[in-house]
């Protein structure tokens, strides 16, 4: 009787080994972030520019909207070395969609999917 406990043991214990623990969905941030770092670490005006979806989220009110106005008032060289080392968190937002924040200063950086495609798209004061 001992020694089928055993056997049942070593056969759970087995099976419990080859169950992989759950993974998260790759949903592509990370790809997505791999780009926004590198471009960001060395302000490559370009690359940010095609990583960013321009929009009521980025918009001081000012018109018309431009990247270059966005770098020069979200994008100065403390806020760049901050995003550059940042671990985005993930969140939901108040539509039930996947986002992504950062806090660099006194802003939140907030990367979505736009037309199924990761981008900045929205920056907000930290209250």
């Amino acid at each position: 009787m001992r020694a089928m406990k055993l056997r049942i043991l070593a056969a759970l214990v087995v099976a419990m080994g080859a169950i992989e623990p759950a993974r998260a969905a790759d949903d592509g941030f990370a790809a997505f972030w791999s780009k926004f770092a590198a471009a960001v670490a060395k302000d490559d005006k370009a690359a940010l520019a095609s990583l960013t979806t321009l929009g009521p989220g980025l918009d001081d009110n000012d018109t018309p909207l431009t990247f270059e106005k966005v770098h020069s008032i979200l994008l100065r060289p403390a806020a760049r070395r901050c995003l550059a080392r940042a671990k985005p968190q993930s969140e939901i937002d108040g539509t039930g969609a996947l986002t992504y924040a950062v806090l660099c200063g006194q802003v939140i950086y907030v990367f979505s999917k736009t037309d199924a495609v990761w981008r900045w798209t929205d920056a907000s004061p930290d209250d």
